[in-house]
């Protein structure tokens, strides 16, 4: 199953434009694909990444990304969510419309969760190309986990910045808005033109 939703946004309405203008000009590496549901951005970035990761947590939506990129050598799906801390966390939210998020209360699903760092840690992985990142507002975590390694990522591309700007600022990236969300890009990893 591919959302169809999820679908429109990335093939038709091209939400992520400016990552695929990013990977044509500069080139990407690795990818991460951070709540990646079922896998319409992974594919849909395929042609320019040398490997992606598709993380997502939910039980629901994990099956159909897996089924999804199976045959697509350069995508590793994973049952897994980024967030601020190593611990498990607990999935709250409609699944299925892409409302769930990382938090506290009744229900829900227990997920495994890792930092950026600690990901890119036990991958081996030097540096993030391309980082995706749609986590419905739990972007704040991730980012504001104290071992971000900022220094080890070229491009990012969300929706929800919340009052991470001045983060992305101090740390040497230089902010867009568009609008679907922001872009953020590094300024002294960029290629030359």
């Amino acid at each position: 199953m591919i959302h169809p939703r999820f679908f429109a946004e990335v093939f038709v309405d091209e939400v992520y434009g400016p990552a695929r203008d990013w990977a044509k000009k500069k080139g990407a590496g690795v990818v991460l694909d951070v709540g990646a549901t079922t896998g319409e951005f992974s594919l849909w970035i395929y042609p320019y990444a040398e490997k992606i990761f598709a993380l997502e947590p939910a039980g629901e939506l994990f099956p159909h990304l897996e089924k999804n990129v199976k045959g697509w050598p350069k995508i590793q799906a994973l049952k897994l969510s980024l967030s601020g801390s190593n611990e498990d966390q607990k999935l709250l939210g409609d699944v299925m419309s892409g409302g769930a998020r990382l938090g506290q209360g009744d229900g829900g699903q227990m997920v495994k969760s890792r930092t950026l760092a600690t990901f890119m840690e036990e991958r081996n992985i030097e540096m993030v190309d391309i980082l995706k990142i749609d986590i419905e507002n739990g972007e704040s975590d991730v980012f504001g986990s104290s071992d971000f390694p900022w220094d080890k990522v070229r491009f990012v591309i969300g929706e929800h910045l919340g009052s991470l700007r001045g983060s992305f600022k101090s740390n040497g990236f230089k902010m867009d808005d568009y609008r679907h969300g922001f872009t953020a890009k590094r300024k002294e990893l960029e290629w030359p033109n």
